[in-house]
């Protein structure tokens, strides 16, 4: 079941947080509390559509949040951490998000064991720590939010350092077990031998960030499923197979940035294939540059996705009877409703850093995707043409 915290309940914690003293000082030797916080206001200029949430009318409750840590060293070389987070949006629940063991057995080598960030991208750590990046929000079309964002399980990281580079190489391993959207359905998802390796190399100004992660994933979805057996029962194999809930998921990631004191150069790309119905082959990027001016930095962001779905079978002849008519027609239907949310976004924005740990934000992109594309927007005027501007403000904290 769905919870999200009510909107005016984050204000109030904010308000709270705000006068109350600094979370972040220690409050003993070995217990600290950290937090951070986003209020999100977001608004599109076309009545006729929304966009991930938002509409014509002015609104707070698709990225809002509130998330509360606590790290406690248990040992020199062992310390425990667990984070909750309280969401504004219907898409994703509030509670636990992190919840591990740290064991660093020496300066260079460190583990991690129970529920943590997946690493799939650049900046999976941070996602809901707005704070951490200049940009109000990430792009949809590189973040897309059907991503599982947590998973249980060990990670390892190995650093090496020397004079030329410092080099980052972490390798993970577990499972993940939830509810998630996909395709505007909600449903149960299963993620068995969850595994990944994860190479940054940092050289003088320059990062560099590749991965690649694989898992067998398998998701309920009880009427494809019965209408599948049907389909082989009565000997149309192909068409069953093409249906399957279940298959191998593969991620392909590579990040590069530039940065100085003055500006900045980002960009990211990724690959997301998915052997079963639902989930489309995906290919994302961004670019971002930047000028820092303190206390300000203003920006410019061009992103853009592909999405496409496997071919329907064709094994289904028409035109026989009314009855395989009949048949074809159901199956191809399943096709023709999935959505296609190939888009681009042109971004442009501005950070204040107001003061340590607080920044406002505003940002104004133009949205468009093809005209047989949902490009992530929902409308029922078949006659909208996919293309809006989404004007964001956030305010961001870190206490």
């Amino acid at each position: 079941m769905m919870y999200r915290i009510p909107y005016l309940l984050l204000v109030s914690s904010l308000v709270w947080l705000s006068f109350a003293p600094s979370l972040y000082a220690e409050t003993n030797d070995k217990l600290q509390l950290s937090g951070f916080a986003r209020v999100v206001m977001g608004y599109i200029d076309d009545k006729d559509a929304q966009y991930l949430g938002y509409d014509n009318s002015v609104s707070v409750d698709q990225e809002s949040l509130i998330g509360l840590q606590a790290d406690y060293q248990i040992l020199d070389s062992l310390a425990v951490t667990g984070q909750l987070i309280g969401h504004t949006a219907d898409q994703r629940d509030s509670g636990i998000e992190w919840l591990y063991l740290t064991y660093t057995p020496t300066n260079s080598l460190r583990f991690k064991l129970g529920k943590q960030r997946t690493p799939f991208l650049n900046y999976s750590d941070v996602i809901d720590v707005g704070y951490a990046y200049p940009w109000a929000t990430l792009p949809q079309q590189t973040y897309p939010r059907h991503f599982f964002s947590t998973f249980d399980g060990l990670m390892a990281n190995y650093e090496i350092s020397n004079s030329l580079f410092v080099m980052d190489i972490e390798g993970y391993w577990g499972y993940f077990e939830d509810d998630v959207m996909i395709a505007e359905r909600q449903m149960k998802a299963e993620t068995d031998d969850l595994h990944g390796l994860i190479n940054t190399i940092h050289i003088n100004n320059w990062t560099f960030r590749g991965s690649y992660h694989q898992g067998k994933t398998s998701v309920e979805i009880d009427d494809i499923t019965q209408f599948s057996n049907l389909l082989s029962q009565i000997g149309f194999s192909e068409s069953a197979k093409s249906l399957a809930t279940d298959g191998l998921t593969e991620v392909f990631q590579f990040s590069a940035s530039y940065e100085t004191l003055d500006y900045f150069v980002r960009a990211e790309l990724n690959h997301i294939h998915a052997d079963f119905v639902f989930v489309p082959d995906t290919d994302g990027y961004f670019i971002s540059t930047g000028y820092n001016y303190f206390p300000f930095t203003s920006y410019i962001s061009y992103s853009k996705n592909e999405t496409e779905y496997e071919q329907p079978a064709n094994d289904i002849p028409l035109g026989l009877s009314p009855q395989l008519d009949s048949l074809a027609y159901g199956y191809l239907a399943i096709f023709d409703q999935l959505p296609v949310d190939s888009s681009e976004a042109f971004t442009l924005g501005t950070r204040w850093d107001l003061q340590a740990g607080l920044a406002l934000k505003g940002e104004v992109s133009l949205i468009r995707g093809k005209a047989n594309d949902r490009a992530f927007f929902t409308f029922d005027d078949a006659d909208f043409d996919r293309k809006a501007l989404l004007y964001l403000l956030a305010l961001e904290w870190v206490f």
